[in-house]
């Protein structure tokens, strides 16, 4: 039974989780990121029978999207891949693992494969006395699964 001093004890923010890129099989913590957000948009169709005042939902589908910022520090990571990529006609694809860990030393750890470049990419955006970033925002092409999944009390 979870009760109110264990919940508190192992609520979990921001400063612990990361990101990691996996390159040749191993995983590499993306120390620039200072903020990431992974999301599963769901689709449903409307369906409303004869007869029905009510309308209903049907599912119709699901995509999945990983958006994060970086502190400009290097650019053969991502932004050196995606450019030359492109330069040469192609698309790439990324794979990301994002991990969270409970101050009990627990952790999840999510895999994200196929990510591919989607929308507004931040090249070279300057604001004076500001840190430089860019925005990254990727479809994941294939469902998010569970390396490591947190378990209750």
């Amino acid at each position: 039974m979870l009760d109110q001093k264990t919940l508190v004890k192992n609520i979990m923010t921001g400063k612990d989780g990361k990101l990691l890129i996996v390159i040749d099989n191993k995983s590499e913590e993306l120390l620039e990121i200072d903020t990431y957000s992974i999301k599963g948009n769901y689709t449903n169709l409307d369906y409303q029978p004869v007869g029905s005042y009510q309308k209903f939902g049907v599912p119709s589908d699901v995509s999945y999207t990983l958006t994060f910022t970086e502190a400009v520090v290097r650019d053969d990571v991502i932004m050196a891949p995606l450019l030359e990529a492109a330069a040469a006609g192609k698309n790439i694809s990324f794979s990301f693992r994002a991990t969270a860990q409970r101050p009990d030393g627990t952790s999840q750890t999510l895999a994200l494969d196929d990510c591919i470049p989607d929308g507004e990419f931040d090249l070279m955006t300057l604001t004076p006395g500001e840190v430089i970033k860019r925005n990254h925002s990727y479809r994941v092409n294939s469902a998010p699964t569970w390396l490591d999944k947190l378990a209750g009390f």
